[in-house]
């Protein structure tokens, strides 16, 4: 009985450790305007998550371009942005930005996502 109890424990906590790495507390995906609206905060750190290439061609007035493709994102941010400020992240089209959400949530910072990226941004003529 009591090694059932035990097991039962140990497998109950396994399942809520295992759940909680799989939530995305600390990302929020929003559209333009509600993004326009945060990265109006000064305390936000924006960063633009594409090559320097599309970078140079055009971006959000305020961002610095930290690539996702880069040997060593995380390294980067460690290193660039503080922890106890919210960032905002955006790519071209959505996929880079929420993978760069993902680890960017995982180290503990609190994301904002622009929710179709980019050309979203400029579809909505920000």
């Amino acid at each position: 009985m009591r090694k059932i109890c035990l097991i039962t424990a140990l497998l109950t906590f396994a399942l809520l450790s295992f759940s909680s790495c799989n939530k995305n507390n600390g990302v929020e995906t929003i559209p333009a305007k509600e993004f326009a609206e945060v990265i109006a905060s000064p305390d936000v750190q924006l960063i633009d998550v594409r090559s320097a290439e599309e970078f140079v061609e055009g971006n959000i007035e305020g961002s610095v371009n930290i690539s996702l493709a880069g040997e060593d994102f995380c390294g980067l941010v460690d290193r660039t942005l503080d922890k106890e400020r919210p960032v905002a992240v955006y790519c071209r089209g959505g996929r880079q930005s929420a993978e760069a959400a993902e680890k960017l949530d995982s180290m503990g910072f609190k994301v904002f996502e622009l929710e179709n990226g980019y050309k979203e941004w400029l579809k909505e003529g920000k």
